[in-house]
């Protein structure tokens, strides 16, 4: 017991973040799953580093963060939030009007995307302050080092985006799987995807800014995609998303913890091994 209490005075920040994340990201990507717009999985959280890179390049800028960032050694996360969070909507914002134009290069604007992502990231982290102990801390998943900030700006963030999704679970998804009937029901189908951008933006923005992008990656694609195999319906498939991701990150901690793991890395494994199970059991077996 005087251990446990050891681990979770040391690690608190960092596993109810780590919850926290696990419940809401799965779920957006479950959205972005529906809409057959998986690939985004990938290049909104590296869009989302991006912004978060060009904050530490323009803290200068704002004397008052900029001494807080050297207080503390990190900029102030609703600084950071501001700028990863808003860079990931607008990229969900302008691929979406893309797609609508060109839809048969939809896949491969969105890669052309992630790749100018990245060179922008690294290139930004390269003239930031600090700015390449904070790619390594992020990209290692180190979330060991997460701060109260950090902890309660996620879980604010992941509180108002899983409430709204709660409300408005049903008419994205309805207008994700058949527009015709979202506006026989009266519904704006345009309305649908900004709420989708929202939300999706805001729970990778600050996901990005806390537990990082490895982490970010991981539980916006695999616990949708093992979650497929099992009982049909939007509520069960939901279910399963979230389950996968729960019983990932809490197993992972002990792990990362034993091992001497980055979390980032340990949770991702463990959420391939655990959807992996997860798809086998869910898979209907044929009866002779």
């Amino acid at each position: 017991m005087s251990d446990v209490l050891f681990w979770w005075g040391l690690l608190r920040e960092g596993i109810l973040a780590s919850l926290a994340a696990a419940i809401v990201l799965p779920l957006m990507g479950a959205v972005l799953f529906a809409r057959r717009s998986a690939l985004l999985g990938v290049a909104v959280p590296q869009f989302a580093a991006a912004g978060l890179a060009l904050g530490m390049v323009l803290i200068p800028w704002f004397p008052s963060m900029q001494e807080e960032f050297l207080h503390h050694g990190h900029p102030p996360m609703l600084y950071s939030f501001a700028f990863a969070g808003s860079a990931a909507a607008l990229s969900l914002g302008v691929f979406a009007a893309l797609s609508s134009k060109f839809i048969n290069y939809k896949q491969a604007m969105i890669a052309a995307g992630f790749s100018l992502a990245l060179a922008v990231t690294v290139l930004l982290l390269n003239s930031a302050p600090a700015g390449a102990q904070l790619a390594d801390s992020l990209l290692r998943g180190e979330i060991i080092l997460l701060d109260e900030h950090g902890m309660m700006t996620l879980l604010i963030v992941s509180g108002l985006v899983l409430l709204s999704f709660v409300v408005l679970w049903r008419w994205i998804f309805l207008s994700a799987f058949d527009p015709e009937q979202t506006v026989a029901l009266g519904h704006s189908v345009t309305a649908a995807e900004r709420w989708q951008v929202l939300l999706v933006g805001a729970a990778v923005g600050g996901g990005v800014v806390t537990v990082g992008p490895m982490l970010v990656f991981a539980l916006l694609f695999l616990p949708p995609l093992f979650a497929v195999c099992g009982k049909p319906g939007v509520l069960p498939y939901l279910t399963r998303t979230v389950s996968i991701a729960l019983v990932a990150i809490i197993f992972s901690w002990p792990l990362s913890v034993w091992l001497d793991w980055p979390f980032g890395s340990c949770a991702c494994l463990t959420c391939f091994v655990v959807g992996c199970g997860a798809a086998v059991l869910g898979k209907p077996h044929r009866t002779r």
